[in-house]
């Protein structure tokens, strides 16, 4: 099911809303919870005026979420043209994310559940800048910490119904991610990868 809801756009200099909002879609409502911007193309005449602007993110109305342009990953002939980023949960929105400097905020634990706090951590780019746009923790409230991520789908879908952020809902046929051994649909989760240089091993195993 893709899900569309909105984010209001604010003024970066007074942080105040400007009137405006932007829709986006996703099939994993849950993930918003580690948006940290929306992009759109830099030709689509719809968000010229947008330029620049912020969005405030109902549930974390401290992080910082800019409107950024991206003629990569956004087709503004698809959807509203919109695309919300969340670079630690989504292969796409990762490379998206290196482009452009942003912090990744990783919003699940291993045993796929929303974490209760989440300290954002950059991958390439211009690490100091996008530090210090993101220097403190992220707690998670605790309506959501702590809950399994198709939970988590249903609590966020009902909480953007009463921030009247909520604009629709409708199937589509989509690719997915299974899991040989389970069958389950597996969840993007950033980790630290480790390689063993094993030229030298294998020489003195010869010799």
């Amino acid at each position: 099911m893709f899900t569309e809801f909105a984010y209001k756009v604010i003024d970066p200099k007074t942080r105040k809303p400007t009137g405006d909002e932007v829709i986006v879609a996703t099939t994993r409502l849950e993930t918003m919870l580690g948006d940290v911007a929306v992009a759109v193309h830099p030709n689509d005449p719809r968000y010229k005026k947008l330029h620049g602007m912020q969005l405030l993110h109902p549930f974390f109305p401290h992080r910082q979420m800019d409107i950024i342009l991206d003629d990569i990953l956004v087709d503004m002939n698809l959807g509203t043209g919109c695309v919300k980023i969340t670079p630690a949960h989504d292969p796409n929105d990762y490379e998206c994310g290196k482009r452009h400097s942003l912090p990744f905020i990783t919003i699940f634990s291993r045993d796929g559940t929303v974490v209760q706090n989440a300290t954002p951590f950059i991958v390439g780019g211009k690490g100091d800048e996008a530090s210090s746009r993101f220097a403190q923790i992220q707690h998670f409230p605790d309506w959501i910490a702590g809950q399994p991520r198709y939970e988590a789908r249903i609590i966020v879908e009902n909480r953007l119904k009463q921030a009247d952020l909520f604009r629709d809902k409708y199937p589509k046929p989509m690719r997915l991610a299974l899991c040989s051994r389970s069958g389950d649909i597996i969840e993007p989760l950033v980790q630290p990868q480790w390689f063993v240089d094993c030229n030298d091993m294998a020489r003195r195993a010869c010799d």
